[in-house]
Formats: structure tokens, sequence, C-alpha cells
């Protein structure tokens, strides 16, 4: 199929996804509102900020709503939609497209760091990834394990695939133009996101930039896809690291307000 052909029900599609990405801000809302609520409790006996953790099945439960998404993505095809017309390209290895977006968000993390050094308060930029990833991360190994193929397996592909392929790809075949695509699938991704925080949009609007450009590019879908799968990998990994770190970084500022010298590590 060519990709001015699109399926038939394509704008149904692209209805669906709205609507589930005014889902994902509803819920969002209410994530953001128990975040903050949990920012203002009271420090922890050690002095430091507490965190609020996922809950004890938090892992089974994004496991199965990303088995669900791709249970619906999977009856949708081809009738709503296809690979070509949500910017799969075969013009660029598969493995390679997928290689150079994790190259690409590689990039973006060492301009972004820069950025947030020279302009911003990194130690509040990190409290609040720390506590976005603890909101996220259960305890227990089998947990972590499901969370792992969620967000690292699954989420990648369901989530380019729906909302930079078919939000923007397939709708702006639809429309003709790519412009109100993007700014629409813009909305939505800070929408989706909104409950991180606002200083976490400093990472998430050039992200979709990135995704959305790689996506136009001859890499498509295969090089969103790899740099997405960077994008939820790296932080995965790093959550132990910048756990030990929260709380070092808070002792340390603890102890100076008591006037106490504290050892760099």
């Amino acid at each position: 199929m060519a990709d001015s052909e699109v399926p038939p029900g394509a704008l149904r599609m692209t209805l669906a996804v709205l609507v589930l990405g005014a889902l994902f801000f509803a819920g969002g809302l209410l994530a953001a509102r128990r975040r903050r609520f949990a920012s203002s409790a009271p420090t922890t006996v050690a002095g430091r900020p507490k965190l609020r953790r996922a809950q004890r099945r938090a892992g089974f439960r994004a496991l199965w709503w990303q088995v669900m998404l791709s249970g619906w993505l999977a009856l949708a095809y081809p009738e709503q939609w296809t690979w070509p017309t949500v910017g799969l390209k075969t013009g660029v290895s598969l493995a390679v497209s997928a290689i150079v977006g994790m190259l690409a968000y590689g990039a973006l993390v060492a301009i972004l760091t820069g950025v947030i050094h020279v302009c911003g308060d990194p130690g509040r930029f990190l409290d609040g990834s720390v506590s976005t990833m603890a909101a996220l991360v259960p305890r227990g190994r089998t947990q972590k394990a499901m969370t792992w193929i969620a967000f690292c397996l699954f989420n990648p592909v369901i989530e380019e695939l729906l909302f930079r392929g078919v939000l923007v790809y397939q709708t702006s075949l639809v429309l003709g133009s790519p412009w109100l695509p993007i700014a629409v699938g813009l909305l939505v991704n800070i929408g989706n996101h909104w409950y991180q925080g606002w200083r976490s949009m400093l990472l998430h609007v050039p992200f979709f930039a990135v995704a959305v450009a790689l996506l136009f590019s001859p890499l498509g879908l295969a090089g969103a896809v790899g740099f997405h799968v960077a994008g939820d990998v790296v932080p995965m990994a790093l959550v132990r690291r910048q756990l030990r770190q929260f709380r070092e970084r808070h002792r340390r500022v603890g102890s100076q307000e008591k006037g106490l010298a504290v050892p760099s590590p």
C-alpha cells in the first residue's frame, strides 16, 4: 500500500487516540495532585523529602495495560492503520534506524544536561526525576521485572505507534499537511506527561520534536522507536543510582543546615 492510500478507518483511529490521550491527561492530573500532596508532607527522620513510592502491584497493572493496548492495535489492523501509513519505512535497515534513534537520544540528553547545568537548577530537576521514577517503579523483584517489560519493551513501540505514527503521521496523510497533527500531538504529549511536573517538559518537548523529526525522516517509525527505547531504558537503569544520590544529596543539605561537616563522596 502506498503512503497516500490511508485505510478507511484512519480518522476513527485518530479520534480513539485523542480520547486515549484525554484519559491519560485526566489520570496525569490526579497523579500530579497526589504528587503535590506527597511533596508537601513532612520530611523523613533523616531530613530529606518523602518520596511517594509505586503501589505494590504497579508493575502488573502497567504490563496489563500495555497488553490491552497491543490487543486493540491488533484488532484495528489493517482497517484503521497500516505499517506504511504510520511511518514504517524500509529504505534504511530497521536495525540501523533504531540504533541511530538511540544515538540521537544520547545526544539530546547531553545537550539538555549542559543547558540545565548552565541555566537551571540541576538539584531541583534531579529531585523531580527521582520523584517521578519512585512513583512508577515498585519494590519487589517480580513487580520490577513486569515494570521493565511494560516500560522498556511494550511502551516505546505502543506509544510511538499511537501518538506519533497514528496521531501525527497517518493523520497528516489524511489531511495532506503535517502541521495540525504535529501541534495536536505536542499538546497530547504534554498532557500525557504533565503528571511528572512542569520541569519535565524541558525534556518531553524536545523529546517530542526529535521523535517527530525521526518519524518524517528516512529512518521513519523505527528511528522514533529506537529513540524512545533509549528514553525509557536509561531512566529505568538509573533508578537505584538516582535514589542513592537523592538520599546523599539531601543528607548533605540537611547536615549543612545543621552546621555539620559532611565529606564529599
